[in-house]
This record gives C-alpha cells, structure tokens and sequence, in this order.
C-alpha cells in the first residue's frame, strides 16, 4: 500500500450541494458535532460521487442505511469517513474509524477524505472548507488487523489528540492509493 492523495478544490456549487445535502439530514443522537457533522460528511459525499462519476465507476447510493454509504463497482461495499483539517494531510496523519457502530457497520472498505479548513472563517460558515483530499482506502480486514484502537478519553501520545469516542485508527501510508482503489473498484470483489 501507497500513500497519495488528490487534492481537490471546492467550488460553490459543490459546497452549495453538500449543504443542503446536510440541511436534509437529521442530527443523529450522540452526534459529537451536530449538523457541523453532517456538514463534513457531505461535502466529502459529494466530492467522492463526482470522483467516481470523473472516472466513469458506477455506484449506488445506500447512505440512507447506517450499515455503509455506497455500493461501488461490482458490488463493493463502502464507508466514506471525512474529517476536516487545519492543515494539509500528512502520510504519518491518522485516519478514524468510530467504533460506536463497528459492530453493524462491516463494509468492504473505508475510504478517507480530509478536508482543509481556513480556521480564520467562522465555525458555521462551510466556505470555510477550500479543499478536500481523497487520500485512499482500506478493506475492513486490514483496518481490524492493523489499526490502532483507542478508548474515548485516551490521549494519543504521538500527535496529543484526545479521543472524544472509542475509535480504531490507521495511517495514511497503511491506506491503499487512489489509483489501487480505482482499480478494485473497476475489477470488483476477489
């Protein structure tokens, strides 16, 4: 596996569509963020259905189930995790999968997007976010066999974060590249 990303930039009419993509969700229960939360999975939405669109992939939207976002190619089963950044992603950066709904939700892959947010905006303005980051993807048995899990509360002693919920956590450099996933999702399930 490779670390690469592509880089991005959100226009008005992508942020237009995931804000109201947003405004149509509900807050669900135990939301950490609220509707910032579906703010960010929808813009990171929006930016992988026109990857996918871009490269000529079909997929099915399912995100109104809790079990996965998408069914991509061939029938693989798919969760979109976005997390929104200050700065740009690093190889050595964690990507976050909560384990509050692990148990139910057994996709094929995660994939991860990062968004760059200009901290100089308000916390309610979404032009906040300039530029998403499609950084790659990892099948559920690697992110389990691999991935670092961590209690809500534990302090992560290499970056500082403190863990508002129980999580398992994969790196950057662990994900496969958007060009390995391109090509899965074109070959379908092995």
């Amino acid at each position: 596996m490779t670390a690469t990303y592509r880089e991005v930039p959100l226009d008005e009419e992508m942020l237009d569509a995931a804000l109201a993509r947003a405004e149509s969700l509900p807050v669900f229960e135990g939301s950490h963020r609220q509707l910032q939360a579906n703010i960010v999975g929808s813009i990171g939405e929006v930016v992988f259905e026109s990857f996918l669109s871009r490269n000529n992939i079909p997929f099915e939207d399912r995100r109104e189930n809790t079990d996965l976002d998408y069914i991509v190619g061939n029938g693989i089963t798919l969760d979109l995790k976005t997390k929104d950044r200050t700065v740009k992603p690093k190889i050595f950066y964690d990507n976050s999968v909560p384990l509050y709904n692990h148990e139910h939700q057994r996709p094929d892959f995660y994939y991860f997007i990062s968004l760059l947010r200009d901290p100089s905006f308000g916390d309610e303005d979404i032009r906040r976010f300039k530029t998403a980051f499609l950084v790659g993807g990892i099948d559920i048995g690697t992110l389990d066999r691999d991935g670092k899990k961590w209690e809500a509360g534990e302090t992560d002693p290499s970056n500082g974060t403190t863990f508002w919920t129980a999580c398992i956590n994969v790196s950057m450099e662990q994900l496969y590249s958007n060009t390995e996933m391109l090509k899965i999702f074109m070959e379908g399930k092995r």
